[in-house]
């Protein structure tokens, strides 16, 4: 095939993204479809997984009607989705009811019967993962016991990029390594299903579908999955892989000792490593990489980007055309105007699904733009939260930047400021980095790449913030005033949570 591509979909919290990949790294074109979160009741968070497919066909029909030269010469599909979830289908892969997906909180009594039975601990040190009531591990003990008519009809449980592949070969049973050790379903240094565990807290390993590295070919496009996308059949379709271990890929961190951070809806920060790291206190977790062997140890910020929409929405501001302006126009540290970026709970390195955002140390004269910046000064300070914790470890010279909150030169600066370290930008667009992880992955799995080092070659530094050493000991000292508020609240975040359970059973 001359002049191949790959086509990478990426089922994101908020959309899907598909992209024209070529075989030299460069995104093509892409194409998006939005999709809603349903919140029925407070901590719950569903999406209908008909719209992640309907996106990908819409995307796909998009591209190929600009670009119908590369029709023929797509030579894999690649897919990335966010992880967490929880995706209940049928012997026909049609799903049984809204999947589950990584904010909801719901599985808190079936997360405290799963330490109960085998303690958090154990958890932690088989999967490498902080048992947590957003654990699918969790998430399907609430099914089984909130809905056993649907539990008893689950063929497979799916991560969202699954269904899409299942959905194009006609095969609902493939995982990856990535998305299951994520999960808590993976004994991640055998690197297959934790049986025992599986077993003591109940759940079905027969309802888990094959696990497999990422680049694997798990099928091919199906005649009616490709008349659906507008593609020709036989087209290889690859596992995939979960959204954070594609971006780790896209950001070129394929090397024990990279280290990056995407500041999308969630945030994270994720360094490659050999062999997973299980830290004593439980702050930060593995995911297994695309490649199946080595690990990512990560540190995530649960609603970081998302704590920036919400603020721009709340003052008025559509979309992030003036995003710069208002940071700049408040000064370093807002005048003392501190908040917890907590809307949707926390990860890492807390891990409380009961914590809520907070603003602390409102006065008279705080204006819209200070209220701005304090978002992203304090997801900035969460983010050195993780970033210390990985220092313990080792240092850190250097932040790569992806994501969306990548492309903002003043959080480039405020971030180096704040975690006292240099910022890199890539020539990956800050937003391509997980569709990329995908394309590479797919071109790994049929031969276009050697290997994942070879299919990251493009990626480069083209650009660095070093950080202000002026303002170190400003956000230090607001730094640990951040960090005392949490201690300070977590007992009233328990009574909140209470409330809002009698007021929804009223």
């Amino acid at each position: 095939m001359s002049d191949p591509c790959i086509l990478a979909h990426d089922i994101g919290t908020s959309g899907t993204k598909s992209s024209l990949v070529r075989s030299t790294g460069e995104i093509e074109a892409s194409a998006a479809s939005p999709h809603e979160t349903h919140v029925p009741r407070p901590g719950w968070a569903e999406q209908d997984a008909g719209d992640w497919w309907r996106g990908v066909c819409r995307n796909t029909q998009a591209l190929m009607e600009q670009h119908p030269e590369r029709r023929e010469r797509i030579a894999a599909i690649g897919v990335s989705g966010h992880m967490l979830g929880c995706l209940a289908v049928g012997a026909d892969g049609t799903p049984l009811r809204p999947s589950l997906i990584h904010s909801d909180s719901r599985a808190a009594a079936e997360c405290e019967r799963i330490r109960e039975a085998v303690g958090a601990e154990a958890v932690y040190r088989a999967s490498g993962n902080i048992l947590d009531p957003r654990s699918p591990l969790a998430k399907i003990l609430w099914l089984h016991d909130h809905e056993p008519q649907v539990y008893a009809r689950v063929a497979r449980f799916l991560q969202s990029k699954d269904f899409i592949v299942g959905c194009m070969t006609g095969t609902f049973d493939s995982t990856d390594y990535s998305d299951a050790s994520h999960a808590q379903w993976l004994d991640i240094g055998a690197r297959a299903y934790a049986r025992d565990i599986l077993a003591e807290v109940g759940v079905d390993v027969g309802k888990l579908p094959a696990v497999h590295a990422s680049s694997d070919v798990v099928g091919t496009l199906t005649a009616e999955a490709a008349d659906a996308l507008g593609l020709p059949s036989g087209i290889p379709v690859v596992a995939g892989g979960g959204d954070g271990s594609c971006a780790t890929v896209g950001a070129g961190a394929v090397e024990p000792g990279d280290t990056y951070c995407c500041l999308g809806t969630t945030a994270w920060i994720a360094s490659t490593v050999s062999v997973p790291v299980i830290d004593p206190q439980q702050r930060i977790f593995n995911i297994m990489s695309l490649d199946g062997h080595t690990c990512g140890v990560f540190g995530t910020i649960q609603c970081a980007g998302r704590s920036v929409e919400w603020v721009l929405g709340l003052v008025g501001e559509e979309g992030f055309g003036r995003f710069d302006g208002l940071l700049s126009s408040a000064e370093p540290g807002c005048g003392g105007l501190v908040f917890l970026p907590y809307l949707e709970g926390e990860r890492s390195p807390i891990f409380d699904a009961q914590a809520r955002g907070v603003y602390f140390g409102i006065t008279p004269e705080h204006e819209r733009h200070h209220f701005v910046r304090a978002v992203v000064e304090g997801v900035s300070f969460a983010l050195r939260s993780v970033l210390d914790v990985m220092r313990e470890r080792s240092p850190v010279a250097a932040l790569r930047l992806i994501g969306g909150g990548g492309q903002s030169a003043v959080w480039q600066q405020l971030l180096a400021d704040v975690c006292g370290v240099t910022t890199q930008t890539l020539s990956t667009e800050a937003a391509d980095a997980t569709s990329l992880g995908a394309a590479v992955a797919a071109g790994v799995g049929v031969g276009l790449f050697a290997d994942f080092a070879e299919g990251v070659r493009s990626v480069r530094i083209t650009g660095q913030r070093e950080p202000n050493a002026g303002l170190a000991e400003r956000y230090g000292k607001l730094y640990g005033v951040y960090r005392a508020l949490y201690p300070s609240l977590r007992g009233v975040f328990g009574q909140l949570h209470a409330c809002l359970a009698d007021l929804a059973g009223a």
